[in-house]
């Protein structure tokens, strides 16, 4: 059995899972890749967002060591974990679930340090683990793991579990990261608004975009055609160097002698 949750917002350090799962269904197949963890929770929860509920396996819990009882008086389910005990009552859709008010209530993990609720033997190995990434060149976690894994290191002393202590402890390796984000592209300009004021001594070419919202302010020495157009082609640049592209202008007669040009 395994935990399968549709809240991915619940779990922490979510990744590719080694080995997926297919759900059957009265109404369809579904396959499930992805997994997350819950601090001081050692198996992995996976993450079906087609899901109703988010189920917790009744042996999974008991081997985490948790002490489960069933009271049949009321028909309910106390789970007693590190601290805390939670009740799973009879719900009409014949799972026994445990409702978290939706006001008044807040779910937070408070710690002191991202180490706590570690032993020092797991932190020692995180630490290990972190140092070998290193070694090896900074690979990403999953393939640290696929390398930890398939026995591609001869004698590791690295284990999963150290790199999955690790990702808690301390986040993503900044060193896996670089070189490797994908680039967004620009956003571009739908349209842009462009007014020159009246004259209050001098006169400037004001334009506003509509979508990213951006001002700006050119000076005119004259209303002439020569200048209204130096004045759109710096308003353009200044877009055109962020990587922006300028679509489309909405202008006055005005700007009519610009028109093919």
């Amino acid at each position: 059995t395994c935990h399968i949750f549709r809240n991915k917002s619940l779990l922490m350090n979510i990744q590719p899972a080694d080995s997926p799962i297919v759900i059957h269904s009265t109404a369809r197949v579904t396959y499930a890749d992805t997994i997350g963890y819950i601090r001081n929770f050692p198996d992995p929860i996976y993450i079906c967002e087609e899901g109703i509920a988010n189920i917790l396996s009744f042996a999974k819990v008991r081997e985490a060591g948790c002490i489960i009882n069933y009271d049949s008086s009321v028909d309910t389910f106390v789970v007693q974990g590190p601290g805390k005990t939670i009740t799973f009552n009879w719900l009409p859709s014949g799972l026994y679930g445990h409702r978290v008010p939706s006001t008044g209530v807040c779910l937070v993990v408070t710690v002191d340090s991202p180490d706590e609720g570690y032993s020092p033997r797991q932190i020692a190995s995180a630490k290990n683990a972190r140092k070998a990434m290193s070694m090896f060149g900074s690979p990403s976690a999953a393939t640290f793991k696929l390398m930890v894994r398939d026995n591609f290191i001869n004698n590791c002393p690295v284990t999963l579990d150290a790199i999955r202590v690790a990702n808690n402890i301390f986040g993503p390796d900044a060193a896996s990261l670089q070189g490797k984000m994908a680039r967004r592209p620009p956003e571009h300009v739908d349209s842009e608004l462009v007014e020159i004021p009246p004259e209050i001594g001098l006169p400037f070419l004001v334009s506003i975009s509509r979508n990213i919202t951006l001002i700006t302010v050119t000076y005119m020495p004259s209303r002439t055609t020569a200048d209204l157009k130096k004045g759109m082609t710096q308003i353009v640049l200044v877009y055109r160097r962020r990587g922006l592209t300028v679509t489309t202008a909405m202008v006055d007669n005005q700007f009519n002698p610009l028109r093919g040009l």
